[in-house]
């Protein structure tokens, strides 16, 4: 799995699996707590989706608001990463 290389976040993995799916997006974890999958060309408000959560609550809010701030910060590099690293499997569905 390639990690993202563009920035980090303090306590959070961030990656890609080599072989998704469209749109174009990378997967955000807190080990044994939660997964996002953020699909960074979408507006902030439609760009984090929960994947699955250990918690009674989603993960914070400053979690997904730092991670979403990055991720447009980053697009271009963003896009760049996914098109080197991601071998797209199918379509997918569009989320």
């Amino acid at each position: 799995m390639p990690r993202v290389a563009c920035f980090a976040a303090a306590g959070i993995e961030l990656w890609f699996n080599s072989n998704d799916h469209l749109p174009p997006h990378f997967h955000a974890e807190k080990l044994r707590e939660w997964e996002v999958r953020v699909f960074f060309l979408r507006e902030r408000q439609e760009m984090v989706e929960v994947v699955y959560s250990n918690r009674p609550r989603r993960p914070r809010r400053s979690d997904v608001k730092e991670i979403a701030q990055q991720a447009e910060a980053h697009r271009a590099e963003l896009l760049e990463q996914w098109e080197r690293a991601v071998n797209v499997k199918a379509p997918g569905p569009e989320r």
